[in-house]
């Protein structure tokens, strides 16, 4: 009989209390405040389907029964670690669906009555086993067919990389930008019965010299690259196999049948999936592998920063003094990363709300041992999420040996560690890179410099306010200012940027990035106007 795996997790409560009389306001003295009701106790529960002594993390159903209780709660929030979430009055089931033995952080919140609550971050590991070949025929093709089209409403919907990674790593196409090609009517259509139909519209878009040689020559030069944008091609009919080889989910196209770009290759591999999109790749023979995301729904017109258009969480900094702490957690400590030099403290005189902007003072005097202090700001245990648009209007500071920063850092840093966690550089700026806008992505397979793009045309971050952003999807993770794109990085499943990610706010003293100190820098500020998060 297998048994099942049982996980207890105490909780911190966290509590929110007012206090203090008032007058009734008809003379008659101070009055009751309203009662305030709190969860006490929250327990949570984690049974992984099928787990037993040797299976300790399930049967591979990636399936988890939730339960959690607590004296006075009505309500909790279980966020699952992957992005999705549900509100239950105690108990939710959720199945894990990417193939292998995974680590997520698991958050749960209790609400009582009167909006109080306590919360706890736990991990729990889950193993799915690798799905079927009849699994990945009904994928693709449901229960008879469906037809996919490449999103190209989404950044790095087509994209290139090294051939030993899997993840783009060379280019990727921002949104709509290869509108004037062949393939953004094309229709996928797979069938059940292992019948494949392409529905060209008279044109395809690919490799030139691949395209000549496979389907006949046409007059139409290359461009630039090699590609022919809109080589003339009729609606075609093959077949395909779904198939399981080397723990990896294949699609194999028989008659020189293709999805997408085509490079002379008959073969893909499914890196990402859901019901509705899949993340392809191919090798070339160049050793140059090209990825392509498509989707069964509607392509949308709107371009990914307008596709989160509803403000889930923001501060304005509309009040006086010291930071929301409904919002907002101080960071202290002396002794920090990247050989800076600065002692991070909690009072008014590092950070305070004034003339309705956050600002971050980092200052030289003695303290703790450091010859500079500032502040650290983080939303951790406050605000974290999967997804979204994030706008931070700021002002940075600029002199020499300041190292101010807007950024991400994964929730599960404390299990997972970092770079496997994931961090997501918004903006960084520094005399070392000139005070420039400079935007980063770290994984394990590419940190210290990181994905980075410096920008050169904004030579003012200094002196006046801009909006720095960040679009983050499953597809792409691009950073904007003042609307206007600079940099986007592919995303994918190999890459640790599709889970919670909480906000930071900072400025450093020295480091590696902020250099050498000036000799009268005596102190500096950071100005942020807001921090909005749209989903």
């Amino acid at each position: 009989m297998k048994l099942f795996l049982k996980l207890f997790f105490l909780i911190n409560i966290f509590t929110f209390c007012s206090s203090g009389d008032s007058d009734g306001g008809d003379g008659s003295g101070p009055v009751d405040p309203p009662t305030e009701i709190k969860p006490l106790n929250l327990q949570l529960t984690a049974i992984i389907v099928g787990s037993d002594s040797n299976n300790p993390n399930g049967d591979g159903s990636g399936t988890v029964k939730f339960t959690a209780t607590a004296t006075n709660a009505v309500s909790y929030s279980f966020r699952f670690g992957t992005g999705d979430s549900k509100t239950s009055t105690g108990s939710s089931d959720y199945t894990y669906k990417e193939v292998g033995t995974k680590t997520y952080n698991i958050k749960v919140i209790a609400y009582s009555s009167t909006s109080h609550y306590v919360s706890v971050d736990k991990t729990i590991t889950v193993y799915v086993k690798p799905e079927s070949e009849q699994t990945l025929l009904e994928l693709l093709a449901g229960s008879s067919s469906k037809t996919w089209r490449i999103n190209s409403a989404q950044d790095a919907h087509f994209s290139n990389g090294v051939q030993d990674k899997r993840y783009s790593t060379y280019w990727e196409a921002y949104a709509f930008s290869k509108s004037n090609t062949g393939f953004y009517d094309d229709e996928y259509t797979f069938n059940i019965n292992g019948t494949y139909s392409h529905k060209t519209n008279e044109t395809v878009f690919g490799k030139g010299h691949h395209l000549n040689d496979d389907f006949g020559y046409t007059s139409q030069s290359p461009n630039g690259d090699g590609d022919i944008e809109n080589y003339p091609l009729n609606n075609y009919q093959t077949t395909f196999s779904a198939k399981k080889e080397d723990d990896l989910d294949k699609i194999e196209f028989d008659d020189k049948g293709f999805v997408g770009f085509y490079v002379g290759e008959h073969s893909y591999t499914i890196e990402c999936h859901d019901s509705e999109n899949i993340y392809l790749r191919t090798v070339d023979d160049q050793d140059i592998a090209w990825y392509v995301w498509l989707t069964t729904n509607t392509v949308s017109s709107t371009s990914p920063r307008d596709q989160f258009s509803s403000l889930v969480w923001s501060d304005e900094f509309d009040y006086e003094g010291a930071i929301d702490s409904d919002k907002w957690v101080h960071e202290v400590g002396d002794s920090w990363y990247n050989n800076e030099v600065q002692s991070y403290t909690s009072r008014l005189d590092n950070s305070k709300v004034e003339d309705g902007k956050l600002k971050i003072i980092a200052k030289k005097e003695s303290y703790n041992g450091n010859n500079y202090t500032s502040a650290r700001i983080i939303s951790n245990t406050k605000k974290d999420f999967t997804y979204g648009r994030v706008d931070i209007k700021a002002k940075i500071p600029g002199k020499k040996g300041a190292w101010p920063a807007l950024w991400l850092l994964g929730s599960n840093f404390r299990t997972v560690t970092w770079p496997a966690c994931g961090e997501i550089d918004i903006l960084e700026a520094a005399q070392s890179n000139n005070f420039k806008v400079q935007s980063t992505v770290h994984h394990p397979d590419n940190y210290g410099a990181g994905d980075s793009h410096i920008s050169n045309d904004y030579n003012d971050i200094t002196e006046f306010f801009h909006v720095y952003s960040l679009v983050w999807t499953k597809q792409a993770l691009t950073f904007y200012v003042d609307d206007k794109p600079h940099h986007i990085v592919g995303n994918s499943c190999a890459l640790p940027f599709n889970w919670n990610q909480f906000i930071i706010l900072n400025v450093a003293m020295g480091g590696t990035m902020g250099g050498e100190i000036a000799p009268d820098f005596d102190n500096d500020i950071m100005e942020i106007e807001y921090v909005r998060i749209y989903q």
